[in-house]
């Protein structure tokens, strides 16, 4: 494996060195939890990462074993640091260098100006690739703006401990799981991700009826859609009045 080293750099935070493996960013852990401020980096790492994995890269001539961590890990740091700037690094990380990384493979590092200089006609590729990153975070951020005065009503007086996920939901009504699934998604209550999840479309007949919820595992990041008891009622009679006979038998008693 081809453990090359991309070192970014800012006025601010330093040096942070990462790897690209595929689509997965990995982040020296020393390098982000001194960029955070944490007093005793190691002991950061340990006490708040959870999938710490160790890469063979050169130093100074020498090849050593570092400690590397992926975004998961980067953002447990993050969250839990004093330093008044590190809503300012996850910026930078998450908002620039993870999206251009994941489009260009690699940041306008000394290597990749050492390419340009070989190759001209590399710039129009980086620059492509780069003005194609910036819509997109652009697009998703005006529809996140869009959403959020909805989403901070219904976090607001909607206790979470009322809502089930998918399943459980599925379970409450005595549906089928499988053709549950397929009559949310029929209806247009409910989308499939590219990543493969399922969560709500915005509009104005979903409001009220699903909470969305971002968790991160120590490997993984997504999303998880939850029914309201409002959203439950509503799917309720929706399946009642078109499959009573085929899939509600058992409410009717």
């Amino acid at each position: 494996m081809d453990n090359k080293i991309e070192i970014f750099k800012n006025e601010q935070f330093g040096e942070v060195r990462t790897i690209l493996e595929g689509e997965k960013v990995l982040f020296c852990a020393a390098d982000v939890a001194k960029a955070l401020g944490y007093t005793n980096p190691n002991k950061a790492v340990n006490d708040h990462c959870r999938a710490i994995t160790k890469r063979s890269t050169p130093i100074s001539g020498k090849v050593q074993s570092i400690n590397f961590i992926p975004e998961g890990d980067v953002y447990r740091l993050i969250i839990r640091s004093k330093l008044p700037a590190a809503e300012k690094f996850e910026l930078w990380v998450f908002d620039e260098v993870i999206p251009t990384i994941r489009k260009t493979g690699g940041y306008m590092t000394d290597s990749l100006l050492e390419r340009i200089q070989k190759e001209p006609a590399v710039i129009v590729e980086f620059a492509q690739a780069l003005i194609l990153e910036k819509n997109r975070v652009k697009a998703l951020e005006c529809e996140l703006n869009t959403a959020k005065p909805k989403a901070d009503y219904y976090d607001a007086f909607i206790n979470p401990d009322d809502c089930t996920n998918i399943r459980t939901t599925a379970k409450e009504l005595k549906i089928p799981e499988r053709k549950f699934v397929q009559f949310l998604l029929r209806e247009k209550y409910l989308f499939r991700s590219p990543s493969g999840q399922l969560l709500p479309y915005n509009k104005d007949s979903n409001a009220g009826l699903f909470i969305v919820r971002d968790f991160v595992t120590y490997c993984y990041t997504g999303s998880q859609t939850y029914f309201t008891p409002k959203g439950k009622e509503v799917i309720r009679m929706k399946f009642q009045k078109k499959y009573a006979e085929e899939l509600l038998p058992k409410m009717a008693r």
